[in-house]
């Protein structure tokens, strides 16, 4: 088990430290005496990262703050910021991968205005009508697509064109769950825990964050702040190269 996971991805953690917040304002009374007036209390934690290579750091940055859209269609087509499609059409079916789906025409399209940016990578599940199953898709602006975790040649019914993220119907292959825009490039190294966290259970609405792992008994749902970042040398796979070191908080919802 890693000390601290995002979404299932592991942070490479080096150092950090738990502050508990109290809900509340405590005081004295005029003679003194101590009241409390806490209602609650929350955790909050601040970590520092390894050193990371410049496309490792960008990525962090995204996946800390939670950054993009997420599409559950549990009741709606909206994301979870609020960001209603483009064209109105489809239609949701409850029994999906994890709860309601979104099922088009064939042929027929749906977009979302997500302002991805030049680079991104996208999730989704895909129903296999022809056999039987769901399949989970990861895509990069880069060309690179996985599909069950393995490379693979098909986007699955999903572009992004000029940052917004568009699903289309195919013969067999009409009925979506689970959709995910994040602006910035995952590392390769993230795929197998992305394709495992995500074929198990559903993304988190974002920004909102699911962290798992030592740091914590059980799960905590996070938001998250990356603060400070420090530039280093150092060694990455046999050179020598300039990264970041990331200061970061996690504040329990």
């Amino acid at each position: 088990m890693p000390f601290l996971s995002l979404n299932g991805i592991t942070v490479p953690v080096v150092e950090g430290r738990r502050r508990q917040v109290s809900i509340g304002v405590d005081s004295r009374s005029f003679s003194g005496v101590y009241r409390l007036g806490r209602r609650a209390t929350r955790q909050e934690w601040e970590f520092k990262t390894g050193p990371l290579s410049s496309v490792e750091a960008l990525a962090f940055r995204g996946l800390i703050a939670g950054d993009g859209h997420a599409l559950a269609f549990d009741g709606d087509t909206f994301t979870s910021r609020g960001l209603a499609p483009s064209i109105a059409t489809g239609s949701l079916f409850q029994g999906a991968r994890f709860g309601g789906g979104f099922e088009l025409p064939l042929g027929v399209s749906c977009s979302w205005a997500m302002q991805l940016g030049p680079r991104w990578t996208t999730l989704h599940h895909l129903f296999d009508a022809t056999g039987g199953v769901w399949l989970q898709v990861i895509n990069r602006s880069d060309g690179a697509r996985w599909m069950q975790g393995t490379a693979a040649a098909s986007a699955g019914g999903l572009i992004v064109s000029s940052g917004s993220l568009s699903l289309t119907g195919a013969l067999n292959l009409r009925r979506f769950d689970d959709v995910v825009g994040l602006p910035f490039m995952a590392p390769d190294s993230w795929v197998p825990e992305v394709a495992a966290w995500h074929s198990a259970r559903a993304w988190s609405a974002l920004p909102y964050l699911s962290a798992g792992g030592a740091f914590s008994v059980g799960e905590t749902k996070v938001l998250g702040e990356v603060r400070d970042g420090e530039f280093v040398e150092f060694i990455h796979q046999g050179a020598r190269v300039i990264g970041e070191r990331l200061e970061f908080t996690l504040r329990e919802v």
